[in-house]
């Protein structure tokens, strides 16, 4: 019956495997920022009108090219108005704002039309010194087309909105081939289409990376454990099929992947293999008494399943409070990786016991043949243990204040380039506008009048704006803005002859309607300009490029903004709010955080409880939360000491690290309530649960360590500390588990 059971199983396992292998050939890979977005949120609705009333605000490529001996030399000059000719022909590209494209506007006295005239005369290179003297009094030109060290100009090009994954490649094959045509030394690239194909490549190559990594981790882990074959091809093909369901369940229900959710299958894996470890474990351990295969699987699955229930219940746990998030690909993480946990239990007790029962390796499995090396190690822990409890509680106690001083200095804080190391390509680009140029980092300002009889372009109104403008040219660094603002001061100069003393306000009410007018009428001699106001003339727009700040820098400067408009009452001319889709992800940080802290919170007072119902005793829940929360408090202390932020990904790592980190102290308070419940004194049922159990939560620990390690070879930094900090804080765990743990029950608790 048993085989004739298990040759079932088996085979159901193999066609569910078959039909979702089958679905690995739609398997898509995206990077959507508009997922990481807060959903059900007023701020996301907000920009979405926002976008709609005027663009979409990363449909932007910017392209800078740097020449050692300097920007006015004909060669270079001649290449960059090929070059910006060329981009024109592109239909994925909209608008080209270059140095070779601009012109000067201006009106004469004896013609009521505008006169053009380009800023620089390419084919007159005796006019360069004079062009240059020009350009650099115009500030709308530095630091945006033309860089302060003389050497750098940059090419901003607008692109067709919301363009996928393939059309983006398609386009940054084009730029880049195009510029490598004509001959340019050095250039460098920033912008959505450049940053999504880098990702999309990136999210490509290392689910592959991360999934080979993590298989031959495990494959070493369990040759060292078990020296058998068989013993290495069971509980890896057990995860491997854990893998092959969820991610088949994923493309089912036409879910792309990320560079959040390409982390789910190196979870699955290491994750899944602990509950194979720990009934293989206790399996052969009752082989090597002389137990025969059935009642030693019998035994087996009656005194770890009970464990495994919960420590699996623990870890979905962790990663449903994911789902409480505003983040759909958070949302998405936490739900398939945790139906993987369930497919991983699920095949953990019906496949590997049925692979055992079909598979008779009798040489393997005699008891001479399975000599124990690991009693003899941990029973000198268990004595050391014994014997230094106080001095291990005191030395937890220093470590507890150490970790709560560097707790202290994290903040929530998110670069838009920190995703990627130094050496990527793609952060070295955006170091170059940032040193160079204004930045990357898109900032927008929306501006709403209170009176909506009034204009924008009402001089009391404008007079307002222009003192907010130059607020935020002192405020974040940038020397100039899109703003209504900006639109009358250039009309004003072009009205002047192209006098950049007229670069201003006028002074009169009449000289503004006129001007309104003549950029009504001539809209598309303005096309580079973005729009910056309504056709009702009562919303507005302040639109600008500024350093990679941070977000944690931005709202304290944000707060200076706000100070300041209370200070002038500008808000008793209009209102304002900050969005824009930096804006959104900046939101994203804070609110990822808080959540995860409730998330962290509902876990331990689950164990406190599950802990308190299994023992009896509140004492005994107190003693488990510290010991599993004392691993996480050294790694926040340790992230804080070196000044690493807490951001979408470095916010998971606590989520991730407490629900497989407990899963070894519910194996160990499991098997000590057996022990207990034999009436073994409190030492005695120690020393058991340590020599029994302390196996498999070390080889457990090593392999889950080792394996979440592999995530450290990622480009992105996110998932590079996602693997380190979940790797170091799985060792602590273990320490705790084993040292401080027991130490903490040989001192306070009494049956």
């Amino acid at each position: 019956m048993y085989r004739r059971n298990s040759i079932i199983i088996v085979a159901i396992v193999t066609v569910i495997t078959a039909v979702q292998l089958f679905r690995f050939q739609d398997i898509k890979f995206d990077y959507d920022l508009t997922k990481f977005f807060p959903v059900n949120s007023a701020e996301t609705d907000f920009f979405m009108d926002y976008s709609k009333k005027y663009a979409w605000d990363d449909d932007f490529i910017l392209i800078g090219l740097y020449n050692e001996d300097g920007i006015f030399q004909q060669d270079f000059l001649q290449k960059i108005d090929r070059l910006s000719k060329e981009l024109r022909q592109m239909e994925e590209i909209t608008s080209v704002y270059s140095p070779t494209t601009i012109n000067i506007l201006r009106k004469t006295p004896f013609s009521s039309g505008v006169i053009t005239k380009p800023y620089i005369t390419i084919d007159d290179p005796e006019k360069y010194a004079s062009d240059s003297a020009r350009i650099y009094k115009h500030q709308e030109l530095v630091d945006r087309l033309f860089a302060r060290d003389g050497k750098s100009v940059g090419i901003i090009l607008g692109q067709q909105p919301k363009l996928g994954v393939d059309e983006c490649k398609a386009v940054t094959e084009k730029v880049d081939n195009l510029i490598n045509e004509i001959g340019f030394k050095e250039a460098h690239y920033a912008g959505k289409c450049f940053s999504q194909t880098a990702y999309t490549s990136l999210v490509q190559s290392e689910v592959l990376l991360f999934v080979g990594s993590s298989v031959l981790m495990i494959i070493f882990f369990l040759f060292l454990s078990y020296r058998k074959f068989w013993a290495i091809w069971m509980p890896l093909l057990v995860i491997i099929i854990t893998v092959v369901w969820a991610m088949g369940t994923m493309i089912w229900a036409g879910e792309s992947i990320n560079f959040i959710s390409n982390i789910i299958p190196t979870i699955l894996m290491i994750i899944g293999i602990s509950n194979v470890i720990h009934l293989f474990t206790k399996y052969r351990l009752l082989i090597r008494k002389g137990m025969e295969k059935m009642d030693a699987l019998h035994t087996s699955i009656k005194e770890v399943g009970f464990a495994t229930i919960f420590t699996s219940l623990t870890t979905i746990l962790s990663f449903l409070t994911l789902t409480t998030s505003d983040v759909d690909p958070l949302i998405k993480l936490g739900i398939y990786a945790s139906l993987g946990l369930v497919f991983a239990f699920v095949l953990t007790y019906t496949l590997f016991p049925a692979m055992l029962i079909l598979y008779k390796p009798a040489h393997s499995l005699a008891p001479e043949q399975l000599k124990e090396v690991w009693q003899p190690f941990l029973y000198k822990i268990f004595l050391w243990v014994k014997a230094h409890p106080k001095a291990i509680v005191l030395s937890s106690l220093l470590v507890i204040a150490f970790s709560i001083y560097g707790t202290s200095l994290l903040k929530i804080n998110n670069h838009l380039v920190e995703d990627l190391k130094n050496m990527d390509a793609g952060r070295v680009a955006t170091g170059f506008f940032e040193e160079r140029f204004s930045g990357t980092r898109q900032y927008e300002l929306a501006v709403n009048l209170k009176d909506t009889t009034k204009s924008i372009f009402d001089k009391e109104v404008l007079v307002a704006m222009e003192k907010l403008e130059t607020f935020m040219e002192k405020e974040f660094e940038n020397n100039y803005w899109f703003s209504p603002v900006s639109v009358i001061k250039a009309s004003n100069r072009i009205d002047h002859g192209g006098n950049e003393a007229y670069y201003k306000l006028p002074k009169s009410q009449r000289k503004i309607d006129k001007l309104v007018r003549e950029i009504k009428k001539n809209e598309k001699r303005t096309s580079n300009f973005p729009k910056v106001y309504t056709a009702d003339e009562v919303h507005a727009r302040f639109s600008g490029k500024i350093a990679d700040i941070g977000s944690h820098e931005a709202r304290i400067r944000n707060g200076h903004l706000d100070e300041f408009m209370a200070s002038e009452k500008l808000t008793d001319i209009f209102d304002y709010k900050y969005t824009g889709s930096v804006h959104l992800n900046d939101m994203n940080g804070y609110n990822v955080a808080f959540n995860v802290l409730n998330g962290l919170l509902f876990c331990v007072v689950f164990i406190m409880i599950l802990v308190g119902v299994m023992f009896r005793s509140f004492k005994m829940s107190w003693i488990a939360m510290v010991a599993n929360v004392l691993p996480l408090l050294i790694i926040a202390g340790i992230m804080g000491y070196m000044n690493i932020d807490i951001k979408i990904p470095t916010a998971i790592i606590f989520i991730l690290s407490f629900g497989i980190a407990v899963d070894d102290s519910i194996h160990f308070l499991s098997k000590l309530r057996l022990e207990l419940n034999k009436g073994k004194k409190i030492d005695e049922a120690i020393r058991n649960t340590f020599l029994t159990t302390g196996k498999a939560i070390i080889v457990t620990s090593l392999i889950l360590s080792g394996g979440f390690l592999t995530l450290a070879l990622s480009s992105f930094s996110g998932t590079f500390y996602i693997g380190f900090f979940t790797s170091l804080c799985l060792i602590f765990a273990v320490t705790s588990d084993l040292i401080l743990l027991p130490a903490l029950i040989l001192l306070f608790y009494k049956k």
